[in-house]
C-alpha cells in the first residue's frame, strides 16, 4: 500500500456515484454482504431495537438494508439512483422500509429525526463539505452516525491477480487506489480514530480536508475479517459494479476483462479467495 498524506490527492469525482444505478441488478448480485456481527453489534452498542428510527444514506439495491430489516428494524432511506431504488422496494415490506430518492447533500428531513445514520460503502459519495454537518442534523441528541466499508486486503489469490494485471489497467488508466494489509489497515484505525472524519479520508482519499470533529465525538472503531471465494465469472461480475471500471470505454473494458478472465481460468483454475475486513466506525453526535 501507499502511504496516507493526501495532499496532491484529486479530489472524487462525485458523479460516478450515479454509474451504479447502470448496473443495479449486477450490484445487487455480486456486491459483497456484510457479516452479521456487524449489526448484531450495533444493536448491542446503541440499544438498537424495532422501535428505534434508522436513516440509511445510499442504500442501493438493500445490500445493507436486508440485515437491518431481518433483525426487525425498521429503515428510510435515501438513495437518489432510480433503478437502484426500484431494487430495493421490491425486496422489502413497506411497513418496514421507506425510501426516498435523492441525493443525501439535497434530501431535506423536515423535521425529522434519527436515533442512527448509517451508511454502508457509501458516505464518500456525499460531498465532503457537507456530510458530516448534515449527518449531525438527522439525528437526536445522543444519536449515533454508523460508517460500514468492506475493505479487500493485499493477500490472496484475487490480490494476485490485480497485481498481475496491474501494467493492463495502467496503460488505460485504470486505478485500484488503496489496498491494505491487515497490519496496515490496524495502523491505520489507530492513527486516525481521533476523527472519523479522517478515518474515512485515509480509508478512501479523495483529496479532503474537511474533519467531523465539530459534528461529532471520536469514534469507535471495529474490525470484522472474513473471506469471500469468486468463481471467474464472478470477480469479473464484482469488478464491474466499480466506479473506476463503469468509466472505462466499453471496449477497452472488453479486453481488459477477456484479459482478465483468461488469466484466472489458467493460472487460478477459475477460482479466487479474496480476504476483507470489514471496517466499522460509530461516532456519537456531539
Amino acid at each position: 500500500m501507499t502511504g496516507w498524506d493526501n495532499r496532491g490527492v484529486s479530489q472524487r469525482d462525485l458523479s460516478l456515484g450515479g454509474t451504479f444505478n447502470d448496473v443495479a441488478a449486477d450490484y445487487d448480485r455480486f456486491r459483497p454482504r456484510y457479516p452479521g456481527a456487524v449489526f448484531d453489534d450495533l444493536a448491542t452498542k446503541l440499544g438498537l431495537d424495532a422501535s428505534s428510527r434508522i436513516l440509511e444514506v445510499g442504500c442501493g439495491p438493500g445490500v445493507a438494508t436486508e440485515a437491518m430489516i431481518s433483525r426487525g428494524w425498521s429503515v428510510l432511506a435515501v438513495e437518489p439512483g432510480a433503478e437502484l431504488a426500484r431494487l430495493a422496494r421490491a425486496k422489502f415490506d413497506p411497513r418496514h422500509f421507506t425510501l426516498e430518492e435523492s441525493t443525501f447533500d439535497e434530501w431535506d428531513p423536515g423535521e425529522r429525526r434519527f436515533d442512527l445514520v448509517v451508511s454502508a460503502q457509501a458516505f464518500h459519495w456525499v460531498a465532503p463539505e457537507l456530510r458530516w454537518e448534515r449527518a449531525a442534523a438527522a439525528l437526536v441528541e445522543g444519536g449515533a452516525l454508523a460508517l460500514v466499508s468492506n475493505e479487500a486486503l493485499a493477500e490472496g489469490s484475487f490480490f494476485d491477480v490485480m497485481e498481475s494485471s496491474r501494467q493492463w489497467r495502467e496503460e488505460w488508466g485504470v486505478d485500484d487506489g488503496e489496498t491494505f494489509t491487515w497490519r496496515a489497515l490496524r495502523r491505520l484505525v489507530e492513527e486516525f480514530s481521533s476523527d472519523i472524519g479522517a478515518l474515512w479520508e485515509a480509508l478512501s482519499p479523495q483529496g479532503s480536508a474537511v474533519r467531523a470533529g465539530a459534528s461529532f465525538a471520536p469514534p469507535e472503531v471495529r474490525l470484522y475479517p472474513w473471506r469471500a471465494t469468486y468463481s471467474t465469472v464472478e470477480a469479473l461480475g464484482l469488478l464491474a459494479t466499480y466506479s473506476r471500471y463503469l468509466a472505462m470505454d466499453p471496449v477497452r473494458r472488453e479486453t481488459l476483462f477477456e484479459r482478465l478472465g483468461a488469466l484466472i481460468e489458467r493460472d487460478y483454475g477459475g477460482v479466487l479467495e479474496r480476504p476483507y475486513a470489514t471496517v466499522v466506525a460509530v461516532a456519537r453526535r456531539r
